[in-house]
């Protein structure tokens, strides 16, 4: 019993407590959440400039930035990745590809894996391969949802000739949300009512690998076909069951 009236005095101490400076606590709780919106704030600002990204990696991360300040002086860019910065008119940061679409789940994702990735260089673990593989990705959803938000016009271009793209997940989602289907020009009479949801795996990422260097790829639109699309179609036709399931190399 006397442990009990032990305990109850010391919660009624507490709850007395606060309730005599509940209106400093609020301040303080509402001081640190300035702080935190203030600092993330700070930081998305931040983000918008490649020489603070990189500021926290090591390699592979500085190959990649030296092949962009390599495209933004005229040259030919080395992949994909940085040929975006000689070929986009407004302008590209490392960060347009790495913030998925924007909205607040991928915002949370973006500042979590900046927060991991400033660990990692601090603690000297850095994966320093350029080229890695593609189950290395890191949160492939972001890299996705970034594709699409620039290139939902060529998801949504209706037609075969057009199917390695607007047969993809990635374009029915784009559809249902609202998107228009667009008839190819050259074939104007094609259907642009609906599209056939597909269930395949392959996205973006399989043919459209941003850091992947071939030699004479920046001739083929940054793809390797033998390598690397062709084995991708053929994955997709499997998946789905339709198509064929070898295709001719040319």
């Amino acid at each position: 019993m006397e442990s009990r009236n032990r305990i109850s005095d010391r919660d009624g101490g507490r709850r007395s407590w606060i309730k005599r400076n509940r209106r400093l606590l609020l301040t303080l709780i509402g001081w640190a959440a300035l702080l935190v919106i203030g600092a993330l704030a700070g930081v998305s600002r931040l983000e918008e400039s490649d020489a603070f990204c990189i500021a926290c990696h090591t390699a592979p991360e500085v190959e990649y930035f030296n092949r962009s300040r390599t495209a933004l002086a005229g040259e030919v860019g080395q992949d994909l990745a940085s040929a975006h910065y000689s070929l986009r008119q407004d302008g590209a940061t490392c960060i347009d590809c790495h913030r998925g679409d924007g909205g607040v789940v991928h915002r949370g994702m973006t500042l979590t894996l900046g927060a991991r990735d400033a660990l990692v260089f601090f603690s000297g673990q850095a994966d320093p391969k350029l080229e890695k593989a593609k189950t290395q990705i890191e949160a492939p959803a972001l890299l996705k949802a970034a594709c699409v938000k620039c290139h939902t016009d060529t998801l949504l271009v209706a037609g075969f000739k057009n199917h390695l793209h607007n047969k993809l997940p990635e374009a029915y989602a784009a559809w249902k949300s609202g998107g228009v289907l667009i008839a190819p020009p050259d074939h104007p009479e094609i259907d642009t009512q609906e599209l056939k949801l597909y269930k395949t795996t392959v996205s973006c990422l399989d043919c459209h690998q941003a850091h992947l260097t071939v030699e004479g790829a920046e001739l083929a639109h940054y793809l390797d076909a033998e390598n690397t699309v062709y084995p991708v179609c053929e994955a997709c036709h499997r998946e789905v069951g339709q198509g064929p399931l070898e295709l001719n190399r040319p």
